[in-house]
């Protein structure tokens, strides 16, 4: 490459193409296509004259270009609900490090939760923007369904409760939490140390991710003799500040609960804001657990559950990258049961 860095000059006007590199170092296009994307047996000598002078180049990949020519992206979207509750960080991580291992980027859509958002991360898998998705759905709606088994790529369906296809023979794997065990014992441990009047914070309504939730706070309470009072169960959605209104209701009541059972933990934190305000304490005052491990119930002393997030972004991403890779086996439903992580806010005995 003598005349190297005159003919680098010459192409500084312009953007360098994969052309361009292999005429400076000498070799074909498909060798350069070879050795910047890792794919077959390049010598180590041949490779490092072909990265000098994609260097030399400056020499940038056209992604559009190489999409075309092979049909794929190297894209993997994962699809999340809410970008404000920290549990998603720990998925993101999982798939991140999977994915990345084997050539491909993460891209990050936010549905809000919504139908329409699931379904709008669905119809770009279907469109071929990304060439897999992990998605994280509240919604199991026919719809949703029927648009997922019309993608041509895979998909991994990732549940934050028992999966409600699961099992079903459904094209796609699934990867589950057991929320409805997390709920249960949760009431289950407050009525073990005393409790037989615990409110509970239900989430929005008419989501079947909370509804099997409500579903577990109603089985534990008839399980511990405890009747089920309709005042003590509040509604609103599953955001902070829909914890900290239903924690200053149920708190204020005449006949308020003892202790108070949230369906995640973003609500347990506003309650616990909300019964300080009012001047009353955690746990002296009233109990509290809630479902999510997050970092800021550790330091609150919030009792709440491991929900093994990051074990099951990993998973997912591996249950992709393998139907991905051209995998035929059967498809895969798997399970996590959270651990509760007893702390002081359900310490107090009655």
């Amino acid at each position: 490459m003598q005349d190297g860095g005159k003919k680098a000059k010459e192409m500084t006007n312009r953007q360098a193409s994969i052309t361009d590199v292999a005429r400076l170092a000498g070799v074909s296009v498909g060798t350069v296509s070879h050795a910047l994307n890792s794919v077959g047996y390049v010598k180590q000598e041949t490779k490092e004259k072909i990265l000098k002078a994609a260097e030399e180049l400056n020499y940038v990949p056209n992604r559009a270009g190489r999409i075309l020519k092979t049909r794929q992206t190297r894209l993997v979207m994962l699809a999340i609900p809410d970008t404000s509750n920290e549990i998603y960080f720990g998925m993101i991580e999982g798939v991140q490090k999977e994915i990345k291992a084997l050539g491909y980027s993460l891209l990050l859509y936010y549905t809000n939760g919504e139908l329409e958002g699931e379904l709008d991360a669905v119809r770009l898998l279907q469109e071929r923007v990304v060439d897999g998705l992990i998605l994280v759905h509240f919604s199991y709606k026919q719809v949703l369904l029927d648009e997922i088994r019309r993608c041509s790529g895979p998909a991994v369906l990732l549940g934050m409760c028992n999966h409600l296809w699961a099992g079903a023979g459904h094209p796609f794997d699934t990867v589950s939490i057991d929320v409805y065990s997390g709920i249960y014992t949760a009431v289950q441990h407050l009525a073990k140390i005393g409790h037989r009047k615990i409110g509970y914070l239900a989430g929005r309504r008419n989501v079947d991710v909370y509804g099997q939730r409500f579903a577990a706070y109603r089985d534990a309470l008839k399980d511990a003799g405890i009747p089920y009072r309709e005042e003590y169960v509040y509604w609103n959605d599953w955001t902070q500040m829909g914890g900290y209104s239903g924690g200053r209701t149920l708190y204020q009541m005449k006949d308020r609960p003892t202790a108070i059972c949230a369906s995640n933990d973003l609500q347990a934190i506003g309650c616990w804001e909300a019964v300080r305000d009012l001047g009353g304490k955690v746990p002296g005052d009233i109990a509290l657990t809630g479902l999510d491990n997050l970092n800021i119930c550790k330091i609150l002393g919030i009792t709440s559950f491991d929900m093994k997030e990051n074990l099951m972004g990993t998973e997912a991403a591996r249950h992709l990258m393998s139907r991905l890779s051209g995998s035929q086996m059967s498809y895969q439903d798997l399970y996590f049961r959270p651990e509760i992580q007893v702390r002081d806010s359900s310490l107090y005995t009655l």
